[in-house]
């Protein structure tokens, strides 16, 4: 038979080959994993821009279609021509539109790059890209190509034009080498994280397994009571610093005249009830219960709280107490006295807790043994109440604090972020203490327009600063928050940001984006908050037209332990530069985080390093003063 040392060999061994074979896939699909990456950039790269050249497509079709409309009107050809030479940029090199003549030759419309009007010049492809071009006016769908041996161009787009679905032209976008070499990097980089997090993962997955192992033999020898086979003492001490309360219920159980038990049969017997006992207790528990041996006849039992209903701990306790009454151990009948605390989330810490428990024990020894007795806190409760929260609420008890945005190089502020706040018997609760008990109910939206009704009077009374107030999505889709945004005064409009948190998961994309758009005409100004810690992050930058993209803490505040999220969070900046937006760094804590944010380009930031969140009164007033 193999031993235990033995076995834990193998399964350490067999676990470590399973991890190099997962890191070894892992190696062999990064080339595919790169070029879905790629892909995938060059898509979000091209699209804001294809969006808005079709969107001047649009607006320039009559009927008869984009190609008739401006085939039979020169003056329409230069203002399209003029309108898409807005677009050429450093690495945007050249747009021109094509279109196929009845003889199915190919024939320019519009040239951007062209200073004569070359409609209707005969338009000669490349072989490859005559090929791509025959395969848009099939396929009906857009593509691109990626050039590796032409040293100007380094991405070419080629996007369908329709007119009652059929294809009727191709738009053509040439985008510079230098673009495609700052896609290339920014996915070496993808890859390099890729590649570290595996390692990092594999390494990790090791060392904790190599833990488990070690943890599991070390409670068979020393965290086993070798008489019961339950946990010991040695083991609660363990688990005391580390346990949460708040999923655990605490139960005691004593047995009942054990004394008389050693007395009368020896201790052999007394042992052997012992043994039985602890067997007993592990059958009628489940197996994230944790029993331990914490005195003589004396057990402790921390039921797992799975659903948080109380009810379930005491039907345990009950099961256990039928069993002992229909169970002999050793040929003796036993009776047991039971304890149990139901509000250890409101104890100190673990051994407070079995205060508790041990308090009515003892009540139960009192008052004849044989039967259970419950320990409850008082009325008191240490979290905010949701009925609390109504009446705060309902009550205007909401307030804001703000911290500047700030020009990094002259430190003056170009808007203020409000921060909310709840105020309970003159604290400050800020949001992580309700606004989870909140979400999804009627006070929620009660919350927003009263963050947003605060706002308005601090505009009012301070006519020099522009603030920012974040909204989640939900916010955006709510029709009633909606039209309070509209209705508000277009001179307090032009002062406001809103910022779209990311805080769930939304279905209904195309209203989001619908009803953002709209209160972008009304004058809102949007920006992106938290990018880089989401999953939908990259559906709300290429989607939502925000004017400001604010870099999470969590990146930021790596730019200078890592050297991936330095080069990504330079490829943000640039990003940001060529799509005309504002990039703002969150989390700028201190002086080392802010001088490499301005070596990698950022111009705005936000953080301790300027500035802590304070009242209205304290910033602005020392703004008047200052």
């Amino acid at each position: 038979m193999i031993s235990n040392r033995k076995k834990n060999v193998i399964l350490l061994a067999t676990f470590l080959v399973i991890s190099l074979i997962i890191y070894g896939y892992i190696y062999v699909s990064l080339p595919i994993l790169k070029e879905k990456i790629e892909n995938r950039i060059i898509e979000y790269s091209a699209e804001n821009i294809i969006y808005s050249i079709r969107r001047i497509i649009r607006e320039n079709s009559n009927s008869g279609g984009f190609i008739s409309t401006v085939s039979n009107n020169k003056e329409v050809r230069e203002k399209v021509k003029n309108k898409l030479k807005l677009f050429i940029t450093k690495k945007l090199k050249y747009i021109f539109i094509v279109y196929k003549d009845p003889q199915g030759k190919l024939r320019y419309l519009i040239d951007v790059s062209s200073k004569e009007d070359v409609f209707n010049y005969l338009f000669i492809p490349l072989k490859e890209e005559k090929i791509v071009l025959d395969k848009v006016f099939s396929k009906k769908k857009p593509t691109y190509t990626i050039h590796k041996d032409i040293n100007t161009i380094g991405i070419t787009y080629y996007d369908p034009i329709f007119n009652n679905n059929n294809i009727e032209g191709v738009l053509v976008i040439d985008f510079s080498i230098e673009a495609l070499k700052e896609i290339e990097s920014l996915v070496k980089s993808i890859k390099s994280g890729i590649i570290g997090l595996a390692t990092f993962t594999v390494m990790t997955l090791f060392v904790i397994f190599y833990y488990f192992i070690k943890s599991f033999i070390l409670r068979q020898k020393v965290y086993t009571d070798p008489l019961t086979g339950v946990f010991n003492r040695n083991y609660l001490e363990e688990i005391s610093d580390t346990i949460d309360l708040k999923n655990y219920i605490v139960m005691l159980i004593d047995i009942d005249h054990f004394k008389r038990i050693n007395d009368t049969y020896g201790h052999e017997v007394g042992d052997k009830v012992l043994t039985k006992f602890g067997e007993m207790l592990k059958l009628n528990l489940r197996r994230d219960d944790i029993v331990i041996r914490y005195g003589g006849e004396e057990f402790l039992v921390l039921l797992k709280d799975y659903r948080k209903q109380k009810k379930d701990s005491i039907r345990v306790a009950e099961r256990i107490m039928e069993t002992i009454e229909y169970t002999e151990f050793e040929g003796v009948k036993l009776t047991a006295s039971i304890g149990i605390n139901l509000d250890t989330s409101k104890s100190r810490n673990l051994q407070d807790a079995i205060k508790k428990a041990d308090t009515v024990l003892y009540k139960a020894k009192r008052e004849g043994r044989n039967r259970i007795e419950i320990y409850t806190e008082s009325k008191e409760e240490s979290d905010i109440s949701l009925s609390k929260l109504k009446e705060l609420i309902e009550n205007g008890q909401i307030v804001c604090f703000y911290q500047p945005v700030v020009n990094l190089k002259t430190y003056k502020p170009i808007y203020y972020e409000a921060l909310a706040r709840i105020v309970d018997d003159g604290k400050y609760l800020p949001p992580f203490k309700y606004i989870d008990q909140i979400k999804g109910t009627f006070l929620y939206s009660k919350f927003t327009k009263g963050v947003i009704e605060y706002n308005l009077k601090i505009l009012e009374k301070y006519p020099d600063i522009s603030i920012s107030i974040n909204l989640a999505p939900t916010d955006f889709l709510n029709e009633s928050i909606l039209n309070i945004l509209k209705d508000i005064n277009k001179k307090f409009i032009k002062r406001i940001k809103l910022e779209v948190i990311e805080t769930e998961d939304i279905t209904d994309y195309d209203l989001l984006k619908e009803n953002i758009d709209t209160l972008i005409e009304y004058g809102y100004e949007i920006a992106l908050d938290d990018f880089g810690r989401g999953y939908i992050n990259f559906y709300y930058l290429t989607e939502i037209n925000s004017k400001y993209l604010k870099i999470d803490g969590s990146v930021i505040k790596n730019i200078n332990v890592k050297e991936q999220y330095h080069k990504v969070i330079k490829s943000l900046v640039g990003y940001c530069s060529d799509t005309d937006k504002i990039a703002i760094a969150e989390f700028v804590e201190n002086e080392e985080i802010y001088k490499s944010l301005l070596q990698v380009g950022f111009e705005y930031g936000q953080g301790y390093y300027f500035s802590k969140p304070a009242p209205a009164h304290e910033i602005f007033e020392n703004k008047k003063s200052s």
